[in-house]
């Protein structure tokens, strides 16, 4: 069995993410590499519920992220 880490990104809160401004990209700086995983999962799940996304693109950006992850 793998030990998982837990990232608390519950407060971490973007005004857009298809136009940051320099308050959201002042925040983005700031995440840790972990953190920064996990919001993009937390998004593309979000974009995904909501029909935004692509099943697909969903699965192979959370495999990447995961993959990353793993690998540091």
């Amino acid at each position: 069995m793998s030990d998982i880490e837990t990232v608390d990104i519950s407060g971490i809160k973007f005004s857009s993410a298809v136009f940051p401004t320099p308050e959201d990209m002042e925040l983005w700086e700031s995440l840790t590499y972990e953190q920064r995983k996990a919001v993009e999962i937390r998004d593309e799940e979000e974009g995904f519920r909501s029909g935004v996304a692509e099943p697909r693109s969903m699965s192979k950006i959370i495999a990447e992220a995961k993959a990353e992850m793993n690998n540091e």
